[in-house]
Formats: structure tokens, sequence, C-alpha cells
């Protein structure tokens, strides 16, 4: 009988140990292109960054630990959005999991890249890594490339007071 009560517990602890690490990690979810322009539309009082990346973009998986501390730190607003096609969300998601990421994570629900592309920046070419900067007051700031930590957290601290 102790033996089976032995087992119980580590079968319960286990249990309990791991709904404790799905709690935290982030479920991607879809999102249409009208969503994403609403997204885009919100206030805020503080930097706003919309990062576009896909799982097999090797400069948007390294740069993501960078845009995961900014968001943590609460020195800005950071949404993910993914980029892959809609029927590799398991991959996507599989990636966030591993990576532990806790901002918002989207999926664009479309193709279709002239749909928004030009919604996001005019001056995109469609390459990955891209980040929107949003400054409190709305002013739209796009970038093409990645991003080092320091380069990240130092354009938002500049927008912070624009």
């Amino acid at each position: 009988m102790k033996f089976v009560c032995t087992n119980m517990r580590l079968f319960l602890i286990l249990s309990l140990l791991s709904i404790g690490t799905y709690a935290y990690n982030q479920e991607i979810k879809l999102i249409s292109v009208e969503s994403l322009d609403n997204l885009l539309a919100e206030q805020s009082e503080s930097v706003r960054v919309y990062n576009f990346w896909a799982s097999w973009c090797g400069p948007c998986v390294k740069e993501m630990p960078h845009f995961e501390e900014v968001n943590s730190t609460k020195q800005a607003e950071v949404v993910f959005i993914s980029l892959d096609f809609p029927e590799d969300l398991a991959k996507a998601q599989k990636l966030i999991d591993k990576k532990g990421i806790q901002s918002t994570t989207y999926l664009l629900n479309s193709t279709n890249y002239d749909d928004y592309m030009p919604k996001i920046s005019e001056a995109w070419s469609g390459a990955i890594p891209a980040t929107l900067f949003v400054s409190p007051s709305g002013k739209r700031y796009f970038y093409e490339k990645a991003f080092e930590k320091n380069e990240l957290v130092q354009v938002v601290k500049n927008l912070a007071s624009k």
C-alpha cells in the first residue's frame, strides 16, 4: 500500500508541475488582416512594438529574446506576429514554447503579402525580421532588420518621449 501511495503522490506532483509549465506558455492566436489593422490603430501610453517573424527565419528567432526582455521589463508593449503559413501554426507554437515567450503572439491568417505589407509600411520590401514601433503619440517607425539588444532598447527609449 505504501508503494501505491508513493506512486500516486509522485504522479500528482508531476501532473501539477506539468500544468504549471503549460500555464506560462503563450498560445498563438490567428489574426486577420482587418484585426491587425485594428490592433495597430489602438492607442497606448507606452511604446508599442510589433515584431514580424517566422519560425524558419534564423535572424528572427535570434532576436526574439531581446524583444521578450523589453516586454517583460515593461519598457514597451511587444506583440509578435508570425508570418508562417497558417497550416504551420503548430510549428510556430513549438518555437514560442521552446523560447518561453510570454508576449502576445499572433499568426497572420493571410498569405497575400499585398493585403498587409502596405498597411504596415510602404517601405516594407517583404524581408523579415521587420519591426513596427508606434510611439505613444501614434507616430510609426518601421525597420526592416534584425536588432541587437542594446539597439532595440535605445530605439524604445528614444520613442518613449515622442
